[in-house]
């Protein structure tokens, strides 16, 4: 097990970018730096080289989703927009007063919050407050948006709000192929947002929140990278991410670019270091529901527990952790001791890649 195991969940499409992305989360971690939790760090990776089952760390990231209702409905994401069917989570938003209960809980240990997931951030206002809340307790926060909104003033109280880093997806530089990908979005009300955003920024003197633009390549709008970059600069992004986006293998060939192979699937290649999420991170539904990643977030099933209810420390170490992370130790112990959906993992080795949509593992996070 390597000392230095440094995976980004976000991939782009060239090694700047990706090395852009590590200084910002070393940044991060320098930044929201304190005792209590450079040892909570210590503890979390040495209970990860040691592989242990019960572990005396909480995790130092949090991935979690403030809501999974959308404004758009983006091609192959979480399904179309599809009404849930029983035994998948409904559509909803988490509360501040359970944000604020968790953070207290756990904010402590935490260099950072990624507050997004498979819904739009920005529709509701209780988000700022949230990020509100964990700018007051020195923790980083990043979310990621569309930025298809009309409020004049949301602009300043976005900067305002202490966020660290904006997301900002748009995949497109033309109105037809943005539309085509980000199906009932209005491109030049998510630039003019992003416009307020940095001179609100330099109204400040300010330099967060750095804006990252993430921009998915696909056939029919692969021509527009460089009409891309252009505007990036010319509205002031602080970066723009070229990323190969998950579309599934049986799609039409316009949504595969050259750039990518078609049978390539983005972030889920095998990794002989195992997963560290169950050590390092999780993901928090907007209900309370853990996972330990991002995948296949909408199966009630998949949940290790809930951590509005039990608390998250006794869901961090329950029977469903440590069998998985007893799966990542051993990988052979798949079939007799772990039932979760790390068992059904192409990443660490566990089910086969050509195997992946057979895996129930039903949607995927495209941002991170």
């Amino acid at each position: 097990m390597s000392i230095i195991d440094i995976k980004l969940a976000t991939r782009g499409m060239d090694s700047t970018a990706r090395w852009k992305i590590l200084k910002r989360h070393v940044f991060s971690f320098l930044k929201h730096m304190t005792l209590k939790r450079f040892m909570n760090f210590t503890h979390a990776e040495l209970n990860r080289m040691m592989k242990k089952e019960v572990i005396n760390s909480y995790p130092y990231i949090l991935k979690m989703e403030s809501t999974n209702i959308c404004n758009l409905r983006c091609a192959y994401c979480y399904d179309g927009r599809r009404m849930p069917v029983q035994g998948e989570r409904p559509y909803g938003r988490m509360t501040f007063e359970n944000f604020k209960k968790l953070i207290d809980e756990v904010g402590l240990y935490l260099f950072k919050i990624n507050l997004y997931g498979f819904g739009e951030p920005l529709l509701f206002p209780e988000t700022l407050e949230m990020i509100q809340y964990a700018s007051k307790n020195n923790i980083g926060i990043g979310i990621s948006s569309n930025l298809n909104f009309t409020d004049a003033d949301l602009p300043r109280r976005i900067v305002e709000s202490g966020l660290e880093v904006l997301i900002f997806s748009c995949h497109g530089i033309t109105q037809e192929s943005y539309s085509k990908f980000m199906v009932k979005g209005d491109m030049s009300l998510a630039m003019e947002n992003v416009k307020k955003i940095v001179d609100e920024r330099k109204r400040l003197r300010i330099s967060t929140p750095f804006i990252d633009w993430q921009y998915c390549v696909t056939k029919f709008n692969e021509g527009e990278m460089d009409l891309a970059v252009a505007k990036a600069k010319e509205l002031g992004v602080d970066q723009i991410r070229f990323l190969r986006p998950f579309i599934p293998p049986d799609a039409e060939n316009e949504w595969f670019a050259d750039s990518f192979s078609k049978h390539e699937f983005a972030g889920l290649q095998r990794s002989k270091a195992g997963c560290a999420w169950p050590y390092r991170s999780a993901y928090i539904n907007y209900d309370g529901g853990l996972l330990p990643c991002c995948q296949d977030v909408r199966l009630l099933g998949n949940d290790f527990g809930n951590v509005f209810e039990s608390g998250f420390m006794n869901v961090w170490n329950n029977e469903k952790y440590k069998s998985s992370r007893r799966l990542i130790a051993n990988t052979s112990v798949r079939n007799s001791t772990c039932n979760t959906v790390c068992s059904r993992c192409p990443i660490i080795g566990t089910a086969p890649v050509e195997n992946r949509n057979n895996a129930n593992l039903t949607t995927q996070s495209t941002v991170s």
